[in-house]
């Protein structure tokens, strides 16, 4: 059987609400860790039912899925671990909406560490009047 991106983010959501869960057991015991932690694992029963060629779902598994795993970039990740942290009216739809929106971000900055370079100032970009990798003295 071949991994799915619900499946496979599914998981990924409840192993966030696990880890939030352990979150409430720190000294402050907020209980917004445990609302994240349910409303995360809400969103991954709502996921799963939700038809396979849904175009989000589709876009996800495109953006976040290698070797079978779902990967999450940077700001994917983070927000998935806020989920109605700070937002309990967040919605199941718009979450999805936005997760879309993350993973086509990180997928633009991927390999671009430290964000969007100016013209000519990336060291990881090929300069084509120079040539790959040559040296020079300025």
């Amino acid at each position: 059987m071949i991994p799915n991106i619900q499946d496979q983010l599914a998981s990924y959501l409840r192993d966030v609400a696990a880890w939030r869960r352990q979150r409430y057991q720190d000294d402050l015991r907020d209980p917004r860790n445990l609302r994240c932690a349910d409303a995360l694992e809400a969103f991954a029963d709502f996921l799963r039912a939700l038809p396979a060629d849904d175009p989000r779902l589709r876009r996800l598994e495109t953006l976040t899925m290698s070797g079978g795993v779902f990967q999450p970039g940077q700001q994917t990740a983070y927000e998935i671990g806020r989920f109605r942290f700070f937002s309990p009216e967040a919605t199941f739809e718009g979450f999805l909406d936005r997760l879309v929106e993350l993973a086509e971000a990180d997928h633009v900055e991927r390999g671009s560490f430290g964000g969007p370079q100016v013209p000519g100032d990336n060291p990881w970009e090929r300069d084509a009047s120079r040539g790959a990798g040559s040296s020079h003295s300025d």
